[in-house]
């Protein structure tokens, strides 16, 4: 089998829901120096749930911050690594190479067991993902995520994709809809579809059946590996580790091997 097929594959595994799982993280990560200074950072304030930066304008933020050197050492640390992502996303999955975007990377120094967060932000509990203040407007949510710790497993659990979740819960994910979401649809740049997974993210994670009784698959990331997933097709939840970076992307929907198996088209078809 010839790497387009194999690289077809995997695309249309992501686009079904599927967790596609490396043992080995595929490009370098940092090393060294970088490694060590990455793993001393710890989140900052209350505003920014992780440290995050935009390969856009370089910029990090959500970090506890005590100089300037820190700042451009991480910066430049976050720059290295977007770039790395980005290059080894392009020659594994060629099929989305013209109609691939960087979005966000973020790192998480603490606990995902022991965090203390508000109900929406937690992270243990099952959801598909929808950015609040970046609409997806048609494109995929594609995420890839490293375990950073030296020794500790990053675990996982994921149930229903999408195509089979949504018909279960469709008629249920407006009802009670919190105040301020409605308002922010009303002022956000927010297609249809934006707005019902934003939805569906808040019903998912406040839903008590589902979280106690939906269908579970446990994963454990060991350190040093790579995992891809298409999170607003995947219902997943981080139950438990620390130190994991990750790089979100956007994907058009011109370049999807199933377009069929994007939210907007599960929802316009009803």
């Amino acid at each position: 089998m010839g790497s387009a097929s194999v690289a077809e594959s995997v695309e249309e595994r992501l686009e079904r829901g599927e967790v596609v799982f490396y043992p080995q993280t595929p490009f370098i990560l940092p090393a060294g120096e970088d490694y060590a200074f990455l793993l001393d950072q710890q989140s900052g304030g209350v505003i920014h749930k992780d440290i995050s930066f935009n390969p856009h304008n370089g910029k990090a933020i959500g970090f506890a911050r005590h100089d300037v050197i820190q700042a451009d050492h991480l910066e430049r640390v976050f720059g290295d690594f977007a770039r790395a992502a980005l290059d080894w996303l392009r020659l594994a999955l060629p099929s989305y190479a013209p109609g691939i975007e960087a979005d966000r990377v973020s790192y998480r120094p603490e606990e995902e067991a022991t965090r203390r967060l508000r109900h929406n932000a937690r992270n243990d509990l099952l959801h598909v993902d929808a950015f609040p203040g970046r609409p997806a407007r048609g494109r995929r949510i594609l995420r890839l995520f490293t375990n950073l710790h030296p020794t500790e497993t990053r675990v996982w659990v994921t149930s229903e994709p999408l195509p089979r979740l949504l018909p279960q819960v469709r008629d249920r994910v407006t009802r009670g809809t919190n105040w301020w979401r409605r308002l922010a649809d009303l002022v956000g740049r927010r297609s249809p579809s934006d707005r019902f997974m934003l939805r569906l993210h808040d019903f998912l994670k406040a839903s008590h059946d589902f979280q106690k009784h939906g269908s579970r698959r446990l994963w454990h990331f060991p350190p040093g590996s790579a995992w891809l997933v298409m999170t607003d097709g995947c219902t997943y939840a981080e139950l438990r580790g620390r130190c994991a970076l990750e790089h979100s992307f956007f994907v058009r929907p011109e370049v999807l091997v199933r377009p069929d198996l994007a939210p907007e088209a599960l929802l316009r078809a009803g």
